[in-house]
């Protein structure tokens, strides 16, 4: 991690910005194609292949301060992702290999293949079916960071397989997993047995209108128990942590539902889950508005939150989309070995062109250990 100046950190993505809106106004020729996504090689039968990829870089002021203890004041910056990958179809089978190279070190994200038929079969690494904040790409969340449930409780990618059912308005889907591909290739960490599920519903779909229901469970086996993670309380890069100790032969429960009327979209999950140690639960309520008139974008066949795009993007001779979100946040890990912690998030995120974002939060956050705050921005980049 570099560490910058609060000052000159903000300055670099305002000039960034900046430049680049110059760029457009000058009337260059095409001068966000790099932000319009990779070209995508298509055949007259449908099959294709297409680079996968994004960039995030996050920049963070913060202050955490241990109850009766000394404020620690971090002002630094890191490649939250560096990915790249490939990404297609042949026939009814597609496909998706992709690696991480932030912090410098390589770990392998999707990597898998998908038979679509009638029911649907995924065979690889990929996400448990748990959660509609995890399973929306973190391209697509509201905040620069997911709700402090879906990191507390290991919501992680696993080499498994995994059967879907979807239509309209309804998705079904289960499967059973192992470790992760990075997990086999370390010998020191013990593999598990997970199995998971989860169902939505959506009874009103409309174009500009939607309602979200969902459930999902999953199960640890008693090997080497609940997978093992913690949660920061907002950034990245603070350093205090809640890390719940569920145990083995563990159970978690989740509740979800989401709304969208126009520009304005809503969403609240609750996560519980018992082991053999103990219990730890969370969730979060969240909203946002977008004050240039788009509508977030959903997926009813997948669950989950997609790609919203400026309806007048700078390419076009407009100023993009622009949206404020808020959120509370909470984890109770009392009964699991640690503590309990509220946080409070505020947070804009300036959508340039479709492939573009730039966000800035601010969380408040209070725990039973420690008081912390801090502003944190992102400087979002996919294809």
């Amino acid at each position: 991690m570099t560490r910058l100046s609060k000052t000159a950190r903000f300055t670099a993505l305002g000039l960034l910005a900046l430049s680049t809106a110059q760029s457009a106004v000058a009337g260059e020729a095409n001068p966000w194609s790099l932000f319009h996504g990779a070209p995508k090689y298509k055949d007259a039968d449908g099959n294709y292949l297409k680079l996968r990829g994004r960039v995030y870089w996050d920049v963070a002021t913060l202050n955490e301060t241990p109850i009766g203890g000394v404020q620690l004041d971090t002002e630094s910056s890191e490649f939250r992702a560096a990915r790249i990958g490939i990404a297609g179809q042949y026939k009814k089978f597609k496909y998706v290999g992709e690696i991480d190279l932030a912090g410098g070190k390589t770990t392998y994200k999707d990597v898998n293949i998908t038979y679509k038929g009638p029911i649907a079969i995924k065979v690889g690494q990929m996400k448990t079916t748990n959660s509609m904040e995890e399973q929306t790409s973190s391209r697509h969340t509201s905040f620069i960071e997911r709700g402090m449930v879906t990191d507390a409780f290991g919501l992680d990618r696993r080499v498994g397989i995994a059967v879907s059912k979807s239509g309209k308005n309804y998705s079904a889907t289960g499967g059973v997993f192992g470790n992760s591909i990075n997990g086999y290739q370390d010998s020191t960490k013990a593999s598990n047995t997970v199995w998971s599920a989860r169902g939505t519903f959506a009874p009103i779909l409309e174009k500009d209108r939607v309602l979200h229901l969902g459930a999902s469970i999953r199960h640890t086996d008693k090997a080497t128990g609940a997978p093992k993670h913690s949660a920061r309380w907002g950034s990245h890069l603070a350093t205090e942590k809640i890390k719940p100790n569920i145990g083995g032969n563990a159970t978690l429960y989740g509740l979800e539902a989401a709304t969208i009327m126009g520009p304005f979209h809503a969403h609240a999950e609750y996560m519980r889950e018992d082991g053999d140690n103990g219990n730890a639960k969370g969730g979060f309520v969240q909203a946002g508005y977008f004050l240039t008139g788009e509508t977030r974008k959903y997926k009813a066949s997948a669950g989950k939150f997609d790609r919203t795009k400026p309806s007048r993007p700078l390419s076009k001779g407009g100023y993009g989309a622009l949206e404020l979100v808020a959120r509370f946040d909470t984890l109770d890990a009392r009964s699991a070995g640690d503590e309990k912690a509220d946080a409070y998030t505020i947070g804009a995120t300036w959508y340039p062109e479709s492939h573009l974002r730039v966000k800035i939060n601010y969380t408040d956050t209070n725990g039973g250990t420690f008081n912390a705050d801090g502003v944190y921005m992102r400087l979002q980049m996919d294809w």
